[in-house]
């Protein structure tokens, strides 16, 4: 029961404060759901998807590939590889691959 008397707030003026709450208390979650997502992203910045551990950045021709110390995968991503299939140029990388593995296996 609202009583509209001196010093005594309104029905409308309660509702425009709830709303104004409202929309702050909506703009700080997403703000802090934008902050969640980039530090989960960072977080897993040339980090091995297999194993987690950090990854090698190898540039080699232009080509940049991701090289696992710790469990030997290697990523790639799909639009070098599809230039590289386009090219034919990726039997060669694969090669090059082969033999970077081998020389972690070696110098392990």
């Amino acid at each position: 029961m609202y009583k509209e008397g001196p010093g005594e707030p309104s029905r409308l003026e309660d509702e425009y404060f709830y709303k104004k709450d409202r929309e702050l208390i909506e703009k700080m979650k997403s703000a802090e759901k934008a902050k969640k997502d980039i530090l989960e992203r960072t977080a897993h910045y040339h980090k091995c998807s297999k194993c987690g551990h950090g990854m090698e950045e190898r540039v080699r021709e232009d080509i940049s590939l991701l090289c696992c110390h710790h469990c030997e995968s290697v990523h790639i991503s799909l639009s070098t590889l599809e230039n590289l299939g386009h090219h034919g140029r990726l039997k060669v990388v694969l090669n090059d691959i082969h033999d970077h593995l081998n020389n972690l296996k070696e110098s392990a």
